[in-house]
């Protein structure tokens, strides 16, 4: 099957446990359906031990650049669909220019903010412990403000949960959700904007904020 949508340009903010399971799903979904174009991972971060049961990396990654370790394995020289690796961070604005979309999953405010002003199509995709938020470029201004605080960075499962041996998946609703709303972007169909809950409690009301 060959479909006629165009060739885009992705850019995935973020290769931890948002980001790697969201990058696996989709790049399956696309070349399944015969979409083209590329997939640009950036992320600085190298790989730990403790990065290994949420996030898709394996033992022989380990301290290596996390996003050249998803592209050498996802990426194919004979297909359509690139998935290329920056291993940088986020800094500024002009890392951002030259992308269809952009899909930031990363632990920090600054890099979030900047996606935020973006006239492209844009998914803010975050998690906690059970829990998930998706925000996007569909969202109300002040929403992403008050959702948008100065924070330390910090990981996707509650301090000691894993040291505990209490994994859990918020991190994998995010990424699906992530996948749906990218393929979707490609297509040209109607996207979903923003949701927000817990495995255990389910759907979560977002604050109410002035329009």
């Amino acid at each position: 099957m060959t479909l006629n949508e165009p060739s885009k340009k992705l850019l995935l903010v973020g290769a931890g446990g948002i980001g790697t399971n969201l990058v696996e799903l989709l790049v399956a979904a696309l070349r399944r359906v015969n979409l083209s174009g590329s997939i640009t991972l950036m992320d600085a971060d190298i790989v730990e031990a403790g990065n290994l049961g949420h996030q898709r990396y394996t033992q022989d990654d380990i301290g290596q650049a996390k996003v050249k370790c998803l592209a050498k394995r996802l990426d194919d020289e004979h297909s359509s669909l690139r998935v290329l690796g920056d291993a940088v961070n986020m800094r500024s604005a002009d890392q951002l220019e030259g992308y269809d979309m952009v899909v930031v999953c990363v632990d920090r405010p600054e890099p979030r903010r900047l996606v935020h002003a973006l006239e492209q199509p844009w998914l803010d995709l975050r998690c906690s412990g059970d829990g998930w938020v998706v925000l996007s470029s569909q969202s109300p201004s002040a929403l992403l403000e008050r959702m948008t605080p100065d924070h330390e960075p910090k990981s996707c499962q509650v301090d000691g949960a894993l040291d505990a041996g209490n994994l859990e998946f918020g991190f994998a609703v995010a990424a699906a959700f992530g996948a749906q709303w990218a393929l979707q972007q490609w297509r040209g169909h109607a996207v979903p904007a923003q949701s927000m809950g817990s495995l255990t409690y389910g759907a979560l009301r977002f604050p109410e904020v002035n329009a």
